[in-house]
């Protein structure tokens, strides 16, 4: 179909699906929707979980979670309570999830690769009164310097085996599955604060309501119609699991989830659970073919950043069709690239504004460009998140009349298609993970005889970017003294493992700003491989 032809029809189903879709109140309704329609159908499939797999329907779902809510409110969690989420990919973290969204009460899903400093922040920013947690990361949390005021021992439920005090199975058996509430839950109440790395400091608390989540997941759902079964293989902690279960309540499709990301397993998941849907893992291309490639059970591969041809390329070998598109914590699903377009325009973007998504690149001084032109992109519709949590200056900075400024450069053609050509913001992102550069810097600078550092993404063919710090030392000290091993052991103590550079290099001065401030273009104008004259830590060298 030629691009023009089908840009106007995707344009015309947005606004018939804007104009008649009727979303549900809240996720209850969903949830009851689901185990109506699909009662037999399997819900939830965590086919690594340890000791062994489990899986759950969507009518049984319906009862754990009820039975669970009950049981939480019981063990004193009301509407509007905070509750920390520490686990890894286990069944019991979407119960867990639904069952706090029933209450109408907020989670806070945190990533349990913290260390107990991060724990600190994040559990105090957000006012944590609760947690949930695997017991296998309890030695963290007992290793904070300080618990929110409102957590107590009572306050902590612990997932595990053992029959332990607080122990969550015993609080889900003793809850009745037709417990009454006597308060309405509303679509705009909150439902997550959900953390994500900015690029002034320390991770920001995105509050998403439960239309949020709802308009995520239906619209999800919508643009993949006919679709039984879709691989939720990131940490559960992040976006795109769970906005995968609530595509699922809508749908009927059954999610397969993984303990985490595997290239070398990826194709054996697929077989083995005939899989549909699913991002593309883009180190696969690096394998070596095999006819397995094109025989699978997959109808569709979710892109991530990929470009026309590594699309074509994907497409061929795997016979899958493959489209990318772009999102933020903050905006769910922002642009989408059409399913029946195949033009190198299209491919090359992240598409057209998704359902219920307005947007506009703007120049710095708030006013449109004209297409082809780059731009701050913007953009506004229901279901953005409410601001950040607690961050009345980041919320100044970041709404305007309405629009949600994302921080990223685009370029958008005649047609109306979204091509990301930069950052603003001064993240790196490695493996899907957004990594303040702040962060990394800060902890770096407490070490003693670290007078100043610089962190920057360095490009990298598996992970997108990789991790830089520039490391200027103190007077009287020498790089023998603090070698990239002894700030590595720094790091570790501060921050979770992604975050930790791979790539360290001495320098004598910075260039600066006149606002002092590092100036990190020059830093990256000093060499073509960025690489260069730098400790890899991966590799174990001086390149």
């Amino acid at each position: 179909m030629k691009i023009e032809v089908a840009t106007k029809k995707y344009f015309e189903e947005k606004k018939f699906i804007e104009e008649n879709f009727d979303f549900p109140e809240n996720i209850q309704e969903l949830i009851d929707r689901a185990a109506d329609l699909y009662p037999t159908t399997l819900a939830l499939n965590f086919f690594e979980q340890e000791p062994q797999a489990k899986s759950i329907t969507y009518a049984d779902l319906r009862v754990s979670i009820y039975k669970l809510a009950d049981g939480l409110q019981q063990q004193g969690i009301k509407k509007g309570t905070h509750v920390a989420v520490i686990m890894s990919n286990r069944i019991e973290f979407p119960i867990s999830w639904l069952a706090i969204a029933v209450i109408g009460a907020v989670m806070i899903p945190v990533n349990p690769a913290y260390t107990s400093a991060e724990l600190d922040y994040v559990l105090n920013d957000s006012d944590a009164e609760f947690v949930v947690i695997e017991d296998k990361f309890l030695p963290t949390l007992k290793a904070m310097s300080k618990k929110p005021k409102a957590m107590t021992d009572e306050s902590i439920i612990i997932v595990t085996d053992k029959d332990t005090k607080n122990n969550w199975n015993s609080i889900l058996l003793r809850g009745s599955k037709d417990a009454q509430y006597n308060y309405q839950v509303n679509s705009d109440d909150l439902l997550n604060i959900q953390y994500t790395s900015g690029t002034t400091g320390f991770p920001k608390g995105c509050m998403q309501s439960q239309k949020f989540w709802i308009m995520a997941g239906c619209i999800a759902a919508l643009r993949n119609k006919g679709i039984k079964s879709v691989l939720a293989d990131a940490p559960f902690f992040y976006f795109d699991d769970q906005y995968m279960v609530i595509m699922g309540l809508y749908s009927g499709m059954t999610v397969y989830v993984s303990e985490g990301m595997s290239v070398s397993r990826f194709l054996d998941w697929i077989d083995n659970h005939q899989i549909e849907l699913a991002y593309f893992p883009t180190p696969l291309l690096e394998t070596p073919p095999s006819p397995r490639d094109s025989a699978t059970s997959l109808k569709k591969f979710i892109g991530f950043a990929l470009n026309a041809e590594m699309t074509r390329l994907v497409e061929e070998r795997f016979n899958v069709l493959t489209r990318d598109s772009f999102g933020m914590t903050e905006v769910g699903v922002g642009l989408l690239v059409p399913d029946t377009v195949n033009s190198d325009a299209a491919l090359n973007s992240c598409g057209l504004p998704a359902p219920f998504r307005e947007v506009k690149v703007v120049d710095d001084n708030g006013n449109e460009v004209e297409s082809g032109n780059p731009g701050e992109l913007w953009m506004k519709g229901a279901g953005i998140i409410n601001g950040y949590y607690k961050k009345p200056e980041a919320n100044k900075e970041a709404f305007i009349d309405g629009w949600f400024r994302t921080g990223d450069v685009f370029i958008a053609d005649e047609l109306g298609y979204h091509t990301i050509v930069g950052r603003i913001k001064d993240m790196i992102r490695r493996s899907m993970e957004n990594i303040s550069a702040l962060e990394v810097e800060t902890a770096i600078r407490s070490k003693q005889g670290i007078e100043d550092a610089a962190a920057i993404a360095v490009p990298d063919k598996k992970r997108d970017e990789e991790v830089k710090i520039y490391v200027l030392l103190s007077a009287g000290y020498t790089s023998e003294q603090i070698s990239p091993a002894d700030i590595i052991i720094h790091c570790q103590q501060r921050l979770a493992p992604f975050k930790i550079p791979r790539y360290f290099e001495y320098v004598k001065s910075f260039p600066y700003t006149p606002s002092a401030k590092v100036a990190k273009h020059q830093l990256k104008d000093m060499k073509i491989d960025l690489r260069k004259d730098s400790w890899d830590e991966l590799d174990q060298c001086w390149r």
